[in-house]
């Protein structure tokens, strides 16, 4: 990804590529959970400035929709994608309830979204001066 690299952009940028490129999609979506990028407690890197993290789930929506779109291209489930994908986002989603439920309502916290769609704070660090942020 250009400029940088942000997990959560990849995966929807991945379903886009899905209606030319199914492959590179595909592979691009396989690359996030492989061994080499995940973390070992199946952590997904979330940006290049903060790989430790969390950015939204979406990869598994991600893959779901390029599974589709490759199916509607070339009339060939790809299982195979499926179901290695499949695996390694459960491992991930075991990491969301696990680790980034400190309230233990099976709600995902955390993270820096971007300036694009909230404030310039970052809700993964405190505010500061015993100040509130509270942002949806």
């Amino acid at each position: 990804e250009y400029p940088w690299f942000a997990s959560w952009d990849l995966a929807l940028q991945a379903i886009v590529f899905a209606l030319f490129d199914p492959d590179f999609a595909k592979n691009q979506l396989l690359l996030l959970v492989d061994e080499a990028y995940a973390h070992p407690n199946a952590a997904l890197p979330a940006y290049e400035w903060g790989f430790g993290d969390a950015n939204p789930p979406i990869h598994g929506l991600a893959a779901w929709r390029v599974f589709e779109l490759d199916r509607a291209l070339t009339g060939i489930p790809d299982h195979v994608f499926l179901k290695r994908i499949f695996n390694k986002l459960t491992l991930n989603f075991t990491w969301w309830v696990n680790r980034k439920d400190s309230d233990d309502r099976n709600l995902f916290q955390g993270g820096f979204l971007g300036l694009d769609n909230i404030g310039i704070f970052d809700r993964s660090k405190p505010v500061g001066d015993g100040a509130t942020l509270t942002q949806s």
